[in-house]
């Protein structure tokens, strides 16, 4: 098999032959061919494979026996088994997002898996919706029970290939959705995780693998301290190719593709023009009253609002493509690629917010002011500048960021994102949300939210849902009193 794998690489290799994702190719064992010209010793153990390329250069290729691993980790772990490390997801309820054309996909971890439509006609709001499947508290225990027995049975784990590596990943089967209309029965979703370190549960794919029977891959760090689970280290096996007759130390078509990727890798890519996001909110009411959590978060809405204006919610690892997005508000726009198997990350700063350059902005264009407080208020523009230099233009990035006020969302805490680049590095971030629509009045006319009267409101507004929450009490009302009084001295002082 080994040999037979490295044939079909380096045909692929030698010829330029189109061999994106041929079967039965694993990138866990790696190789490395050498051009070494001659050898002083050569292993008496080693394969010889004789090849000739398509300008008939002939080489032979040493190839190294590989000595199975042993699994001495995997033996002596004790830790926490896999469902385990996955319960940070289910207690608070955590939610993930896959944003496409039409459909919204909603992965509720631990509870059940949505594919819904929302169509906006002013303040009125339609929903098309689809549950693909549920999960209870019976079934967590079952599968409990199921993987512990193939624990004891030394079964094999199931493995899929993501980004070129065989990973195993651990599967929830979610069924009892709603009926589906083409096979009379409910729909039903496999929830599979895989360990990716760099990655904050995010949908990596998305499908549906036959009628009404979906397939959802998760990409989490939690599962990445179980031996079994994370990437295996894998070194390089070095083959050895040495030329014969009169053939040169390299092919030539191998000369030629190194000249080719050195000219590829001096592009700077500046990304895509359209990127939809994913984002995954902490707080949910299921909007079907037989879902019932398993745990609840209690964070109210103002709270998330008052973490998002602080900057402590920053939105990260949004986007589904190359490049991902990160938004902290205040602060920055960034683009941001992690390769997983280089061990690298490449970031672009697409622009920072400082108040002078966002007033001069607004100055400039006047069309940006927020409208009058009120109903027909519904978004506000800041400006980000100062990004990184931009290669096509030589001259810094720039972001608008537009916050949009939305409304009769299924969750308080959702959040959609968009990214437009309408002119060469000069970016759109598009943040729609519930959340918004409790700060739009909060801005003055030039779109800027000022401190600390904004956060006056918001925690005054706390308080005020949490007395209404307490029962009324004659008693009680005098030391409210004094406690809003305190808190509004406070806020008083920290005007002046």
């Amino acid at each position: 098999m080994i040999l037979q794998t490295f044939y079909l690489v380096l045909v692929c290799f030698l010829h330029s032959i189109n061999c994106h994702d041929f079967k039965g190719f694993d990138d866990t064992i790696q190789f490395k061919i050498n051009w070494p010209g001659k050898l002083d010793n050569i292993n008496p153990d080693n394969e010889v494979l004789d090849l000739m390329t398509a300008h008939h250069e002939k080489y032979q290729c040493y190839i190294p026996l590989l000595s199975a691993k042993n699994s001495e980790e995997s033996d002596q772990y004790e830790g926490f088994s896999p469902l385990q490390l996955l319960s940070p997801l289910f207690y608070p309820q955590l939610c993930s997002y896959r944003v496409e054309s039409y459909w919204t996909y909603e992965v509720c971890h631990g509870q059940y898996v949505r594919q819904y439509h929302e169509e906006r006609e002013g303040k009125k709001a339609k929903l098309q919706e689809y549950f693909l499947g549920r999960w209870d508290a019976a079934k967590q225990k079952k599968l409990e029970e199921e993987m512990v027995n193939a624990l004891v049975n030394d079964d094999k784990l199931k493995f899929k290939k993501i980004e070129g590596l065989n990973l195993p990943y651990v599967e929830f089967e979610m069924d009892d959705g709603t009926l589906c209309d083409l096979n009379n029965k409910p729909r039903m979703t496999k929830v599979q995780y895989v360990c990716f370190s760099h990655r904050k549960h995010e949908i990596y794919t998305f499908k549906e693998t036959s009628t009404c029977e979906y397939e959802v891959t998760i990409l989490s760090p939690l599962l990445c301290s179980h031996p079994l689970y994370k990437p295996k280290d894998s070194e390089e096996n070095l083959i050895n190719c040495l030329p014969v007759d009169n053939a040169p130390k390299k092919p030539r078509s191998v000369l030629a593709m190194e000249a080719e990727s050195l000219k590829f890798n001096k592009k700077i890519q500046d990304g895509e023009a359209r990127v939809k996001m994913e984002l995954h909110p902490i707080d949910y009411d299921s909007p079907e009253k037989d879902v019932k959590p398993i745990r609840k978060l209690d964070l109210p809405p103002n709270e998330l609002v008052r973490a998002f204006l602080e900057g402590e919610n920053c939105l990260e690892g949004g986007g589904t493509g190359w490049w991902k997005y990160d938004f902290c508000y205040g602060k920055y726009v960034k683009q941001v690629h992690i390769d997983e198997k280089a061990g690298f990350q490449t970031t672009v700063l697409l622009g920072e917010f400082f108040e002078d350059d966002h007033l001069e902005w607004i100055a400039q264009n006047p069309q940006k002011r927020p409208k009058p407080k009120g109903p027909q208020r519904t978004q506000i523009s800041h400006f980000y500048s100062r990004g990184n230099e931009c290669s096509q233009t030589r001259k810094p990035r720039q972001t608008e960021v537009k916050l949009k006020c939305l409304e009769n969302a299924s969750s308080p805490s959702q959040v959609s994102l968009y990214l437009l680049e309408p002119k060469i590095c000069q970016y759109i971030l598009g943040i729609e949300s519930p959340l918004i629509c409790e700060i739009l009045d909060m801005a003055d006319d030039n779109g800027i939210i000022s401190w600390p009267n904004s956060m006056k409101r918001i925690t005054d507004r706390m308080y005020a849902e949490k007395s209404k929450e307490s029962s009324p009490s004659t008693e009680a009302t005098p030391k409210k009193d004094e406690e809003t009084a305190s808190r509004d001295k406070e806020y008083k002082n920290n005007e002046l």
